[in-house]
């Protein structure tokens, strides 16, 4: 009989405990959650703690699972049932073990400090003391386990479902442990389930010395009844934690979990989808955050700065993620006096960074698991059989998957989309899911709730070395172009959104090779852009798109005339008339050389020139270019087609810059009904049609049926486009010209101010759209006597045209001209003059004599003029 099995007081059992568990007086009042004086008091036999108070301590104090009852008893002041005398029985899971108390709740507000583990426990893995982060998962863990269910550590978030090799799914389980073991009184049991045919073993480890010592002769009993009486132990009430590390077969974990009593599982498992049946819930596991990498690496190499740009480099070049880091920081600790973090980071940008010896580390880790992060994911591919079917597709998804961007979420249907399905073949479509579904249990490729794919930067490079060649990459890469055509074509930029950094990263990395593909990838993407308004950037791919057609295919070919058309369009976007003019006009000649005059094709090319000469002001020959590109498209497509719509509306557009409002009227409604029918209501071309529409009758001073039109066109455009979206701003603008027309300033000044925010937002400070707000803006501030704000706006306004457009722009001029005359209003005469006289001359040059802004400016100009006659006269 031992000592504390006959303690007659609570003060003797509880300073013997402390003392055994090497605790202070506070250490242990730290733990219980009470003050020091009463821990001494107890200890002096001086008050008795509560009831809950009492169960608490016993936890703390980690009181053997077969003593508890006895503990409690004292520690309440109850008699017990034997007067106290009585020995206590040698089997923990005797008649006394129904009365073991429920397992105190896990603390899920806090991380509790790290204590030791209950006797008995077997856990081979020391607490890992670089161990960073992961509050919230350890917390979600404890939330799991509380309610007596089987909780899996995995991920969501990042490349594999439910945990990425390297990722720290067996070090959250290890930190679990040294955390929150302390509250499993009937103690913590540590189980490698990487091998199956070791688990009996790993089984009946658990009740030997070391662990339970359920009896004395346990280690001479065959394995079979080890077995047995370790599972009949964890079958009862006693609360204990089991852990399964590696566990990845669901008939493993249905063999040996508790199937009732008081035990908790927790797993560590690369796999995502179990059997409902199970009960398991899994709590996602992420890699690092960014504060939490940089910390990690900081522990290997404490003397570099908190903030080091170099160190972040790092951390996101590695994915964040745990492996790469540990080794990464030890690479830079080992060779601290021989390589900067900055040397390092340019090793790691090598296209072979799995190659990197800095990620290859002998021997094991704190955990026993192989330090070396291509391993660890060769140890998930090797599972995947080239003789199974599901294995051999979910290969070919794997390869497809690394030829986009890594670590960006991958639309599921995108990643299908480059198997080339049939569209009648629903079990194909079965066959790809279930590929899916087995990349992602062997952790491979991540999914969010909402299906979408991820695939982690280095185990792309992994995927990439071992599987991608020059058929997958035509195979994804002519899948993304097909992918791009269609939204390109209806003008509907938002639904390529999702995938435009797939594209990037799939046309930037196809530059070095400059073929056929590549320029098929550099102009759908420069359409794409130049669709969103980032001109800039889409005169570069389109430029590279047309040297590379020009190069492979001649200046003859459809494919370089079609590269020519829209490359000569962002020009045109930018002001740069000349230059889209030859370009345009190139992109005719070459249509009518090879397609004929009747061609869809080039009735696009006669459009655009259409286009060109409307902002040029040359109302007369765009109507000319648009009216055979309407009788075109009628021909050819039909009269019920969106492109001749198109026309139609440009046709309008022409018209209506002509003052000929009535025609501009009747062609903007038929473009509308085209669109609706073809395209639906909810669609950019049908708020486009509308809204033009809903100018002409401004025009006409309908403004009651203007705004009624213009608000139809913001309602779907901002459902379809999104509440910060370029041409929604454009919409708040005209309503602004509408209420301005109207006299009501104050009104129109809020909707340019709300379309300015907008612009700045999404476009950035340089974009010739929020230049023209700015006029806008300009116009109403000065109506309303604001004429400070209003040459703050127009002086903004005149900077970002020169920049963007150059000092010879007419859109320059109409900033000149609206700064003349806020100057005029403000009494500087001269300083007015200089700008309305440059802006004239501008004027002339570019659009003619007769032009309305020049006749306009010219009119300002002479009214200034007479103006400044007559206070020199009266003077």
């Amino acid at each position: 009989m031992s000592d504390e099995e006959t303690v007659p007081s609570l003060g003797a059992w509880v300073r013997r405990r402390r003392k055994a568990l090497d605790l202070t007086q506070a250490a242990l009042a730290e733990r219980v959650g009470c003050a020091v004086v009463t821990i001494r008091k107890w200890e002096k036999d001086l008050g008795r703690p509560s009831r809950e108070t009492a169960d608490r301590l016993a936890t703390c104090l980690a009181i053997p699972p077969n003593e508890r009852a006895r503990f409690l008893q004292v520690a309440r002041g109850e008699r017990p049932a034997d007067d106290g005398a009585s020995t206590i029985a040698s089997d923990p899971d005797g008649p006394q073990s129904s009365t073991q108390p429920p397992m105190e709740p896990l603390p899920r507000d806090r991380v509790p400090p790290p204590a030791p583990l209950p006797p008995g426990s077997r856990m081979p893995l020391r607490r890992n003391p670089l161990f960073v982060g992961r509050d919230a998962d350890l917390r979600q863990l404890a939330t799991a386990l509380h309610i007596g269910t089987t909780a899996a550590i995995g991920q969501l978030e990042i490349a594999a479902a439910t945990g990425l090799g390297g990722i720290g799914k067996t070090q959250l389980a290890c930190e679990f442990v040294h955390c929150y073991g302390q509250f499993f009184p009937g103690g913590v049991f540590w189980l490698s389930f990487a091998d199956p045919a070791a688990v009996p073993a790993e089984v009946a480890a658990c009740g030997d010395t070391g662990g339970m010592q359920l009896r004395p002769e346990f280690g001479t009993l065959p394995l079979d009844e080890q077995i047995k009486l370790v599972l009949t132990a964890w079958a009862s009430a006693t609360p204990r934690l089991l852990i399964f590390d590696n566990c990845e077969d669901e008939a493993l974990l249905e063999r040996w979990r508790p199937t009732h009593g008081g035990c908790r599982v927790l797993l560590t498992s690369r796999r995502h989808h179990w059997d409902l049946a199970l009960g398991v819930q899994t709590v996602p596991l992420d890699v690092l955050t960014r504060a939490e990498s940089l910390a990690l690496l900081r522990q290997f190499r404490p003397d570099v700065p908190a903030d080091d740009a170099d160190l972040a480099a790092i951390a996101e070049t590695l994915g964040h993620l745990p492996l790469a880091l540990h080794l990464a920081g030890s690479f830079l600790a080992k060779y601290r006096h021989a390589l900067t973090p900055a040397e390092y980071r340019a090793r790691l940008d090598a296209p072979t960074i799995l190659d990197d010896r800095s990620l290859q580390a002998a021997g094991l880790s704190p955990t026993q698991h192989v330090q070396h992060v291509a391993r660890t994911f060769e140890q998930s591919y090797a599972r995947l059989d080239p003789a199974d079917p599901t294995d051999v597709l979910a290969i070919t998804l794997l390869a497809h998957a690394a030829c986009f961007a890594p670590g960006e979420p991958l639309p599921r249907w995108l990643l299908l989309q480059t198997l080339d399905l049939p569209g009648d073949d629903p079990e194909g479509a079965l066959a790809a899911e279930d590929a899916l579904t087995r990349l992602i249990d062997l952790g491979l490729l991540d999914t969010d709730a909402a299906g979408a794919l991820r695939l982690h930067r280095l185990l792309a490079a992994f995927a990439r070395a071992v599987l991608v060649d020059g058929a997958v990459e035509a195979a994804v890469e002519t899948t993304m172009v097909r992918v791009a055509k269609d939204p390109n074509k209806h003008g509907n930029p938002h639904l390529l959104l999702a995938v435009q950094p797939h594209l990037r990263f799939m046309t930037e990395a196809a530059q070095a090779r400059a073929d056929a593909r590549t320029a098929a990838l550099c102009h759908v993407l420069g359409v794409h852009l130049r669709e969103l308004g980032v001109y800039t950037e889409a005169q570069r791919y389109l430029e590279q798109a047309v040297a590379i057609r020009e190069q492979m295919l001649g200046t003859d070919h459809p494919d370089t005339a079609g590269s020519l058309s829209v490359l000569g369009l962002v020009l045109l976007e930018q002001g740069q008339y000349s230059q889209a003019q030859h370009y345009l006009e190139q992109a005719l000649a070459l249509r009518q050389q090879m397609l004929g005059r009747d061609h869809a094709d080039t009735a696009s090319s006669l459009n655009n020139l259409g286009w060109l000469f409307s902002e040029q002001g040359q109302y007369t020959q765009a109507q000319h270019y648009h009216e055979q590109a309407v009788a075109i498209r009628e021909r050819v497509l039909g009269l019920d087609h969106p492109m001749t719509a198109d026309s139609l509306n440009n046709l309008g557009c022409a018209l209506y810059e002509q003052g000929l409002y009535a025609v501009a009227q009747d062609c903007y409604e038929q473009a509308l009904a085209i669109w609706q029918k073809a395209l639906g209501l909810d669609h950019p071309r049908t708020a486009h049609g509308l809204s033009n529409l809903a100018e002409v009758l401004r025009a006409q001073g309908a403004y009651a049926q203007a705004q009624h039109y213009h608000e139809q066109a913001l309602a779907i455009r901002e459902r379809v486009l999104g509440v910060d979206h370029p041409w929604t701003a454009v919409n708040l603008i005209n309503l602004g010209l509408v209420f301005r027309a109207q006299g009501a300033y104050a009104q129109a000044q809020g909707f340019y101010e709300q379309a300015l925010a907008i612009q700045q937002r999404v476009l950035g400070a340089d974009h010739r759209h929020i230049a023209y707000n700015l006029l806008n803006l300009g116009e109403v501030l000065a109506a309303q006597g604001q004429y400070a704000q209003a040459r703050r706006s127009y002086e903004q306004a005149l900077v970002i045209y020169e920049r963007v457009l150059g000092t010879d722009h007419p859109d320059t001029a109409r900033s000149m001209r609206g700064l003349g005359e806020v100057l005029h209003a403000q009494g500087e005469v001269a300083h007015a003059r200089q700008y309305l006289e440059q802006a004239l001359l501008i004027f002339e040059q570019r659009l003619g004599l007769q032009h309305p802004d020049t006749e306009q400016t010219r009119q300002t100009l002479n009214a200034l003029q007479a103006t400044w006659t007559r206070a020199n006269v009266g003077s």
